[in-house]
């Protein structure tokens, strides 16, 4: 059984679907340049060269545009003025971009615009996701953050926003970072190390996956960064989770098991995170996923934990326990456990799941 340790203040703990993955906004981006369109006339036309694509990331529906008189808008000429919005998301592909691609299975509905003129509707059905991707992937998000912190609210905002227009898409990870606990009482020496191995030198700063590092906190830019971390790196294992909280012993003993649909050399990851906390003199009214502790293994697989799982196996570990976890709320604390993996000759994160400190959660699947 390992153990590792978790310290905090006991009183501030007591207070404590579908998706696109070629997608922009039209938020932030230049007012369209308006042409001479004395050759173009109303209405227009959207057609699309396929109904049906596979939701593969690469199998992709062309839209066409035309005029009243058979020209087409989807050239250069005039694509500028081009915008294609899709209804069911409310998202509208890149400017200039009239290629749509998904990650999941869903029905879309398109409309394209043209100045002041507006298409009918197309309707594109993205299938199959289960064919290339066995299990439901989730995004690990490490927010590197502080109570202190100025600028922080501002990406706990846009990240609350990217998980409203995409639920279940991402795990959250507050890591705090100060120079003592009276400036933040949350802060973790981890957060120090995770920095550092990514060359992060602000706050706040995202590191997904344990892949990729951005301090962009606009939704778009947020959602894109998933929607490529989905479409490149397919989760190649499942993760379950059963979690037991003794109050009395202050402990939590979490059982975790891994299934592979390609087979491969894992070791997992272990986190509390606690919602609702709160600083004197912070900067957001409470603090939520904050990561109140972690396993050792966070960064890189360990010697003795790390494991082999055969194609379409599965791999049960021993219990392990979280010790020194006085004062929890089972509302408002979650276990987190996430999947290492080497890709591209680094450790990244393959998948990530969640259940409260008395509570379970198994596979999820594609359907």
């Amino acid at each position: 059984m390992r153990k590792f340790p978790m310290f905090f203040v006991c009183s501030l703990l007591c207070l404590c679907g579908c998706f696109m993955a070629c997608s922009g906004s039209s938020d932030g981006g230049d007012e369209p340049d308006i042409p001479d369109n004395g050759e173009v006339k109303g209405p227009i036309t959207l057609s699309v060269d396929k109904t049906k694509i596979e939701a593969d990331g690469m199998d992709m529906a062309t839209f066409t545009v035309t005029d009243a008189n058979g020209k087409k808008l989807t050239v250069s000429e005039y694509m500028k003025n081009v915008y294609f919005e899709d209804i069911s998301t409310g998202d509208y592909l890149e400017r200039r971009t009239n290629t749509f691609t998904a990650v999941e299975n869903g029905i879309h509905r398109f409309k394209a615009y043209y100045l002041d003129w507006e298409s009918e509707e197309v309707t594109v059905t993205a299938q199959n996701r289960k064919d290339y991707e066995v299990f439901y992937r989730k995004i690990a998000v490490f927010k590197m953050t502080g109570t202190w912190c100025t600028y922080c609210p501002a990406m706990t905002a846009s990240l609350k926003k990217v998980e409203e227009a995409i639920p279940g898409r991402m795990i959250k990870m507050a890591f705090h970072s100060s120079s003592s606990s009276s400036t933040d009482p949350f802060h973790l020496s981890e957060t120090t190390t995770i920095m550092s191995r990514f060359g992060a030198n602000g706050f706040p700063t995202c590191i997904y996956d344990l892949k990729e590092m951005s301090a962009d906190r606009n939704v778009s830019a947020i959602k894109n960064i998933l929607a490529e971390h989905i479409r490149k790196y397919p989760a190649t294992c499942g993760i379950k989770v059963n979690a037991s909280y003794d109050a009395g012993k202050e402990e939590i003993t979490v059982n975790a098991g891994l299934k592979s649909s390609k087979g491969g050399e894992y070791d997992l990851v272990y986190v509390l995170v606690t919602d609702g906390l709160t600083a004197s003199g912070g900067n957001e009214t409470s603090y939520d996923y904050t990561v109140r502790a972690i396993s050792s293994n966070y960064l890189a697989m360990s010697t003795n934990g790390r494991f082999t799982v055969e194609v379409n196996q599965e791999h049960t570990g021993g219990a392990f326990t979280i010790s020194n976890a006085a004062g929890l709320n089972s509302a408002t604390s979650r276990v987190v456990v996430y999947a290492l993996r080497m890709v591209d000759g680094a450790y990244m994160v393959d998948n990530i799941t969640e259940c409260p400190i008395d509570g379970s959660v198994d596979y999820i699947y594609n359907k």
